[in-house]
């Protein structure tokens, strides 16, 4: 029944390239394109637990469009230029339908090379950028995916279902099956592994340098897929970027603690995410604490029983969440925060 409410929701726009692009908008506010990840679909993918809420608390601030892939779900499946430029390309086309002229951007996992360069190459467009689970995960790259690349072209069923249980983990017990089930609903393991591949040869993250908006990038500690030091270092070679690390393991954004995933976006379209981040860890408050106090590393390191280095990462990743760039700013940053009834979680 969901299915069939979504499709009837569906629109479809034409690219430059002559693909028929399926889309869906809803919701009201300043407009939020989300970028799709590796492949989607619109109608399976609102079987994984947390879709109706996570879209549901978007829509309620912004105009949200979602579509699907070139050579994925409802769109046009035949596909033979599988570089990320065709689907920037796509993207600008699709904005272009729509008449947009600026808008947020959200890409999950996948979808950041793409978001990224079309950022790039159209920076008046966007007003804010959304990078979700960013870098290249550890079933897609080296050994792993060559392993993982066989089976799904020799079994493709038992291969989505080990993607499945990886990126959904710590969401609901039916997620397993309806990502597995999303995954063959959205393309053949063919279009899946060229996508793929394509996508292992492209840099799309080397000028990040360069880009010069609002970005935030959200991460889940727990991500098996992605590491935390991963989008470390993509919100660090992003100037100003803000990096915010939630609880929870999942990979899939619309699988887990959704609320707070969406709360976070939310807060920092509407502007109020330039506070200092709730977000920190209960280890990385006890040194930011210590090094307000006038604490050097060396000292602070003594006193909570830990690595000089083990500090410095510490102090690194609080630096980013609160926005900073150094201790004399870290310092009235966090003087600040305890007036604003934010303590650190956890």
């Amino acid at each position: 029944m969901k299915s069939q409410e979504v499709m009837e929701e569906v629109r479809f726009a034409r690219a430059g390239y002559g693909a028929r692009i399926a889309y869906t908008v809803k919701g009201s506010g300043p407009p939020l394109v989300i970028v799709p990840p590796w492949t989607t679909h619109l109608a399976a993918q609102v079987g994984l637990s947390g879709h109706e809420r996570f879209h549901a608390k978007l829509e309620s601030q912004h105009t949200v469009v979602l579509y699907d892939r070139w050579g994925t779900g409802l769109s046009d499946r035949g596909r033979k230029d599988f570089s990320s430029a065709a689907d920037v390309q796509v993207l600008a086309d699709l904005v272009d339908h729509l008449r947009l002229r600026r808008f947020a951007l959200l890409r999950p996992s996948h979808g950041g090379p793409i978001a990224a360069a079309f950022t790039g190459r159209f920076p008046r467009l966007v007003s804010h950028l959304i990078l979700y689970g960013a870098r290249e995960s550890g079933l897609t790259g080296g050994p792993t995916w060559a392993a993982l690349r066989g089976l799904m072209l020799a079994n493709w069923p038992v291969a989505a279902r080990s993607i499945a249980a990886v990126a959904t983990k710590g969401g609901n017990s039916s997620d397993v099956d309806a990502f597995a089930d999303l995954l063959q609903a959205a393309a053949t393991p063919q279009m899946t592994v060229a996508l793929q591949d394509a996508a292992g040869q492209d840099n799309a993250y080397a000028n990040l340098d360069g880009l010069a908006l609002p970005t935030l990038v959200l991460h889940r500690r727990g991500d098996s897929l992605v590491s935390a030091e991963a989008a470390s270092r993509i919100a660090g070679s992003i100037p100003g970027a803000r990096l915010e690390l939630l609880e929870g393991e999942a990979h899939v954004h619309s699988v887990g603690d959704v609320d707070t995933l969406a709360e976070r976006i939310l807060a920092f379209t509407s502007g109020s995410g330039t506070r200092a981040s709730a977000q920190l860890s209960r280890r990385e408050a006890e040194v930011l604490e210590l090094v307000v106090e006038g604490y050097r590393n060396a000292e602070v390191a003594e006193r909570l029983v830990l690595s000089v280095r083990t500090v410095e990462r510490h102090l690194l990743n609080a630096y980013m969440k609160l926005g900073v760039r150094g201790r004399t700013e870290a310092a009235a940053r966090w003087r600040r925060s305890d007036t604003d009834e934010m303590p650190p979680t956890a």
